[in-house]
């Protein structure tokens, strides 16, 4: 079991042991003491946990957001050289990686896929959250329309962008041609397009550390692009087969094609309106030939370690 789980384990067993100890009448000041220095352990082992996330031996990402609504929102956050980036800042993005002790004071920047509501609706959240750990500034990259957006969500509160907010970079990358919008300690994180994205005003990113690489999409057609070629792992908004011929989306099925044809590790399909959309694309897309694919879930974990070329997903 990975620390964060084994963590959580205790947490269930303290209460088990508080709440029963309040039942019996066992609280004296002795077992009270006791009660205070578990639950200080068990936060500085959630601390260490959390700050796991961080360290310099692996490429992650984690799918957030509400795990309590009907139909996910759109919500990526990705950990590596010691910093946090969310591509796409779905509803419950903030309470989300909050619940999960991630420290918000590491978030370098959030990166849209599109500059829509669905990705934008909690940007200001995240900036509280991370203006806390004291981040006066909150760069945003993402479409043309994105300077817009954040120039209306900086008037509703009370921001200039220049000293203080939401700061908007658009990096405007051309069909075929990537632009590179973060580098340092080994990272790399590119924005690019497709011929069909670049008419919806929709951008992707590639995030290259140290020999990883992870892609994210949204709802773009990622995985067609160049710049999935030979990356470990593909994250792509994608439709059932029958839904796709109804609204001209992108299949389950078609990310799966492509992302053979590209040398691609791994696709984790993400935004399934409910488990059942979610478990016919992945049916369709191993289908079409292409094994190694899952639904990607709130609160899953994605760890590509630099050691080895291992692909390991697992709960948060």
């Amino acid at each position: 079991m990975h620390a964060i789980g084994k963590s959580s384990a205790i947490f269930v067993t303290l209460s088990g042991l508080f709440w029963g100890g309040w039942v019996v009448g066992s609280q004296t000041p002795e077992g009270q003491e006791a009660i205070a220095r578990a639950y200080a352990a068990y936060e500085e082992q959630q601390s260490a946990a959390s700050a796991n996330l961080f360290d310099s031996t692996a490429l992650r990402a984690i799918v957030c957001g509400d795990p309590d609504s009907v139909q996910q929102q759109p919500c990526l956050a990705v950990a590596a050289a010691g910093r946090l980036f969310i591509v796409d800042a779905g509803s419950g993005a903030a309470s989300s990686l909050q619940r999960r002790n991630i420290p918000m004071e590491r978030l370098s920047a959030v990166l849209l896929t599109d500059a829509d509501l669905p990705q934008a609706a909690d940007l200001s959240a995240l900036y509280g959250a991370s203006s806390n750990g004291g981040n006066a500034l909150l760069p945003v990259y993402g479409p043309a329309d994105t300077q817009r957006l954040v120039d209306g969500l900086n008037q509703a509160g009370g921001f200039d962008g220049a000293s203080r907010g939401l700061q908007a970079w658009g990096p405007s990358p051309e069909p075929g041609r990537s632009v590179i919008v973060f580098e340092a300690d080994g990272l790399v994180v590119s924005a690019f397009t497709t011929e069909e994205d670049s008419f919806s005003g929709r951008v992707g990113y590639r995030f290259d550390y140290r020999g990883r690489s992870i892609v994210v999409g949204g709802d773009g057609r990622v995985a067609t692009s160049a710049a999935a070629r030979d990356a470990d792992v593909v994250l792509q908004g994608a439709e059932t087969q029958r839904s796709a011929e109804v609204t001209g989306g992108f299949s389950a099925r078609d990310a799966a094609a492509n992302a053979q044809s590209l040398n691609t590790g791994m696709v984790v399909l993400t935004g399934a309106e409910n488990p059942l959309s979610a478990q016919t694309q992945v049916a369709e897309a191993r289908a079409a030939g292409f094994d190694d694919v899952v639904a990607g879930r709130v609160g899953m974990l994605v760890e590509l370690p630099l050691a080895n070329s291992e692909i390991n997903v697992r709960p948060l």
